[in-house]
């Protein structure tokens, strides 16, 4: 059983790599019902594969003709020579038709020449990451697009985003095309290239965001969308942005294409226009998604009570954080040593005690950071200036971040914030309270509440309720960008928008309940128990506070407490 598993481990990675995945049927359907209008369209699908978008072009077509024509007006090409055997089979003995689908690398055929200009291209292309492409061949496809259509693109861009701007050059003016791609272009930076040509040449006329929690290719590490395409002036355009909240039939994905008015109280799919020319190729797509985040009601963005700041980058996490069994044998100095939290994996919890801190150091885990502003001169004689040396033996002083620091072995200067966040979770992401006091590396983000905002530990118990709540959990989403399988990442100038109670508006009671429910959280995790009831709890209260908020003005809406447990008192942070 062992060797059958790590087979088919061994055959997903080297489907992730090539980026090889094959469309399903249902989407195929959709795409051409879409793209292909007319019998006498003529259709490209640059990367023909298993040929389901060649077959299904070849179906839609045959809806418009009464003989075999529709056979020749579809043209497929791929560098995979079983690929083009095993369509060339399917299709029969046809050797006009057969003449359609070429062996050749799509990347190096030339309009009119290999291919003619079409009416329509159908792709689901590979989505080869840049780490890869042989270096060479980058160089020369890179080079000989940027040349033909002046587009300059990142040599950090994937496969697919050659593919999509090379096809374009074979359609016709007034042509569709529909790709599927990777939606990190949406947000990447070497995406910025990619959404530019799409807002310069095209009428971008929607794009469909599959749902996170259900990947459109199984093995696939990203989550997808599809980008519908004319090839035409798009002044007047607005651009239908569709998220799927489940997977839903081809005529109502046509439908809410065409009319997404037809969207309203249903619940499979949100949809939200942008006027073309207010598309802005340097921010993050995935926004647009969404109605305006700052729109919220009731709400106000998280920047306005805590700074967020990324945890620390050392440049070299095995030197500079250390256990307690490694402090003594090298006999670093305690002063050059802070407490540290240096994998996500460490604070499982919603909390993280002094006792935590202890029990991390008693199994042995990286508990230290190691850091000193001294110049070497000035440690001499210490046992930190003996490890220091044998890190430069490694050349660790060579590396991009530590190199670029006036004392190599200096860490980023942060102070410990009472609120710590898990910085990518594929479930839930986790907001903690620091009790312990510890600095974090960068698979955290340090939250610092402002002093005048939130004044005590009960008003940071509070916010900490509402942080983890499945309300704020919906807004990350919104604010963040979510990956394949639901992995959801945040950056600290995302996370500074997150919409949030205003807490100043909140009557003491409200704030004292929400501080309860969260050490009551608090206690259910620690458990292993009651966990999901207390969440509930929560959502509640923090369901009727909002509405409060959005209806009531500056009055806050004063609610009994949820556990009839002693006054919690305001205590200082």
């Amino acid at each position: 059983m062992s060797k059958v598993k790590n087979t088919t481990n061994v055959a997903i990675e080297e489907q992730r790599k090539l980026g090889k995945f094959e469309t399903p049927k249902h989407i195929a359907k959709f795409i051409v019902k879409w793209a292909i209008r007319k019998r006498d369209d003529l259709v490209l699908e640059p990367c023909v594969g298993s040929g389901i978008l060649f077959f299904e072009a070849i179906q839609q077509l045959k809806q418009f003709h009464t003989s075999g024509d529709a056979l020749k007006n579809v043209y497929g090409v791929d560098i995979d020579s079983v690929a083009v055997e095993n369509v060339g089979k399917k299709i029969g003995p046809d050797l006009s038709v057969n003449s359609n689908v070429i062996h050749m690398d799509f990347l190096r055929t030339i309009p009119n020449k290999e291919l003619p200009l079409v009416d329509v291209v159908i792709c689901n292309p590979p989505y080869t990451r840049h780490q890869h492409l042989d270096q060479d061949y980058k160089k020369e496809i890179a080079k000989s697009i940027e040349q033909k259509t002046g587009i300059e693109l990142s040599r950090q861009s994937s496969i697919y985003v050659y593919f999509l701007i090379h096809a374009s050059r074979f359609l016709k003016e007034k042509g569709r095309m529909a790709f599927i791609l990777p939606s990190n272009f949406l947000n990447v930076n070497y995406g910025v290239a990619v959404k530019k040509f799409l807002v310069d040449k095209f009428r971008i006329i929607a794009i469909i965001l599959f749902p996170e929690k259900r990947l459109l290719f199984p093995n696939a590490i990203t989550t997808t969308c599809i980008v519908f395409l004319e090839k035409k002036k798009n002044k007047k355009n607005v651009v239908k942005f569709l998220k799927l909240n489940s997977m839903a039939d081809n005529q109502n994905l046509l439908s809410a294409i065409e009319n997404p008015s037809l969207l309203i109280q249903k619940n499979w799919a949100t949809v939200n226009k942008i006027r073309q020319v207010s598309l802005d190729p340097m921010k993050k797509w995935n926004h647009y998604f969404y109605p305006d985040i700052e729109d919220v009601r009731g709400l106000v963005p998280l920047k306005v009570v805590a700074k967020v700041k990324r945890g620390i980058a050392t440049g070299a996490n095995d030197f500079f954080t250390l256990s307690d069994e490694e402090v003594q044998k090298l006999g670093i100095e305690q002063r050059f040593l802070k407490p540290v939290l240096a994998r996500a994996r460490n604070a499982p919890l919603l909390d993280f005690t002094s006792k935590d801190f202890q029990n991390l150091r008693e199994n042995g885990k990286k508990v230290w950071l190691v850091s000193s502003d001294l110049a070497k001169d000035k440690l001499r004689g210490t046992n930190l200036l003996t490890y220091i040396k044998q890190g430069e033996m490694e050349e660790l002083h060579l590396r991009h971040l530590t190199r670029c620091r006036r004392i190599w072995y200096s860490s980023e200067k942060r102070s410990p914030s009472p609120i710590i966040l898990t910085y990518m979770s594929r479930k839930k992401p986790r907001f903690i309270f620091n009790e312990a006091g510890m600095l974090v590396l960068n698979t955290f983000h340090f939250v610092y509440p402002e002093g005048k905002a939130i004044r005590n530990r009960v008003e940071l118990k509070a916010l900490l309720a509402y942080l983890n709540s499945n309300e704020a959990l919906n807004l990350l989403r919104r604010v963040g960008r979510v990956y394949g399988g639901g992995l959801l990442k945040i950056e600290p100038r995302e996370l500074e928008r997150l919409p949030i109670m205003d807490f100043v508006r909140l009557a003491d009671s409200n704030t004292e309940a929400l501080a309860n429910l969260f050490e009551q959280l608090c206690k259910s995790v620690r458990k292993g128990s009651g966990e999901q009831e207390i969440l509930k709890e929560i959502d509640r209260l923090v369901g009727l506070l909002k509405k409060n908020l959005e209806t009531k003005g500056k009055k806050g809406l004063r609610l009994r407490t949820y556990f009839s447990s002693t006054e919690q008192q305001a205590q200082p942070l």
